[in-house]
């Protein structure tokens, strides 16, 4: 192979993007959809729609999705979503052109309540996963949050601060929308749930996490029968040094152009693991280490994060992360 041949050298940053066609507006935000999208849409609600990952999904969620009345067989409208939201809580949809991008588009619309999803849908190779967000992300996973308060506060916070921020904060902003919005947990009834939309929209990814939460019990490392929280709490203070230096770790693999998939990601870090001397088994044993949600740690984090998780962050409740998410975004939001 030659140099011109060989496969690009993957950091996880963003390319900009150029529009073929033009982007939607207000009379063009509706637009067919072939049978065969209708069909992908239904496999990937059934094969998600299950009682055995259902029960994992935070309450929230579910609630949400019932008020949300999507139709199991059929991509929804955009009148129908902005019909079931925005009666309750302000925001509304648009459809964008746009598949990936910079997040400062999406940040803009953020600040006017306006919920971006794209036209753009996996394919049939891509159902167990897809390495950026389709329509199908963007409406089965976050769209039934946002037919409730308290998730429209949740994402009311992000955009006034990072129009505010320094590009740095802006790093850790994307991060901390990463980490609650797209990939979050959250404990409920002393068990923990998923709450990130990225989690739920993904059989594969979702099915992954559900088994790491029963890996935590079967290797003795969580005793469910105990306070979940206070123990996911008191690993990440004993390991917190190990935490860190896989994290930055996983940090030099970005740089390396190393972390180019999900299959090869995990065997590169299943590797590190190695090179740094840790046992991968006991609490490092899973192919994510759940922590509490923490700030410091998670600006570490670097920020090519979708092409590898090296991590999960949990809240002891949505109020918890309320006021963690205050605490860095307030401070950020209300300079003038």
């Amino acid at each position: 192979m030659t140099k011109d041949q060989a496969s690009p050298i993957y950091t996880g940053d963003i390319a900009a993007q150029q529009l073929e066609g033009q982007e939607y507006t207000a009379k063009t935000q509706e637009i067919p959809f072939t049978d065969e999208q209708h069909a992908i849409w239904a496999d990937l609600f059934a094969g998600i729609h299950q009682p055995y990952l259902l029960e994992h999904i935070c309450k929230e969620y579910k609630h949400g999705l019932t008020l949300l009345q999507l139709d199991p067989l059929r991509i929804p409208t955009v009148a129908h979503l902005n019909d079931h939201i925005t009666p309750r809580t302000g925001w509304r949809i648009e459809r964008t052109a746009v598949r990936y991008t910079l997040a400062d588009d999406w940040y803009k619309k953020f600040a006017q309540r306006i919920f971006l999803i794209t036209d753009y849908l996996r394919t049939r190779d891509q159902m167990e996963f897809t390495p950026e967000p389709d329509m199908f992300h963007d409406i089965f996973g976050h769209l039934p949050y946002l037919t409730q308060e308290f998730y429209a506060r949740i994402e009311d916070k992000f955009a006034p601060a990072y129009m505010k921020a320094a590009p740095d904060e802006r790093e850790v902003i994307k991060r901390l929308a990463w980490y609650t919005t797209e990939f979050g947990l959250v404990i409920e009834d002393d068990r923990l749930n998923v709450f990130g939309a990225g989690t739920i929209s993904g059989r594969a990814e979702l099915t992954n996490t559900v088994m790491e939460f029963y890996r935590l019990g079967r290797d003795g490392v969580i005793d469910y029968t105990g306070n979940v929280f206070e123990q996911i709490q008191e690993h990440f203070v004993a390991h917190k040094n190990d935490i860190h230096r896989i994290i930055d770790g996983v940090n030099g693999l970005h740089q390396q152009g190393q972390m180019s998939s999900q299959d090869k990601g995990w065997n590169v870090v299943h590797a590190l693991y190695e090179k740094l001397g840790i046992s991968h088994e006991g609490y490092f044993g899973g192919e994510v280490i759940l922590a509490p949600f923490d700030v410091e740690t998670i600006a570490r984090i670097p920020k090519t994060v979708y092409a590898f998780n090296p991590m999960f962050f949990v809240c002891e409740s949505f109020e918890q992360m309320d006021a963690l998410l205050d605490s860095y975004l307030k401070p950020i939001a209300m300079r003038d």
